[in-house]
């Protein structure tokens, strides 16, 4: 089996081409030092809440945890920062593949 995947490419325009590189490159390395400290700030708060609802966090996602009234409302915020963490490391994964091309 062969994946296939379509590359996109974008032109921009710029008095200074060297100037315009620069500036793209320390955006997208800010970019992902911020990604990377909500990963960490994201990661520490999924696993304080999995340790104090006792919880497995893949069960909890598979819909294996029951959702007692007592923990309802800490298991659907557990959930959610589940699924920012999905988020955040899906669009690292997309800065990290970006090419600045010369």
């Amino acid at each position: 089996m062969v994946w296939r995947y379509a590359m996109s490419t974008i032109s921009i325009k710029g008095d200074s081409s060297e100037t315009v590189i620069s500036l793209l490159t320390s955006a997208l390395e800010r970019e992902k030092r911020i990604i990377t400290n909500s990963l960490r700030t994201t990661r520490d708060k999924v696993n304080a809440l999995a340790k104090m609802l006792s919880v497995d966090v893949e069960k909890l996602m598979r819909g294996e945890i029951e959702h007692t009234e007592s923990k309802d409302m800490q298991l659907l915020e557990l959930e959610g920062e589940v699924e920012l963490l999905k988020h955040l490391e899906t669009e690292l994964k997309e800065l990290e593949s970006l090419e600045i091309c010369r």
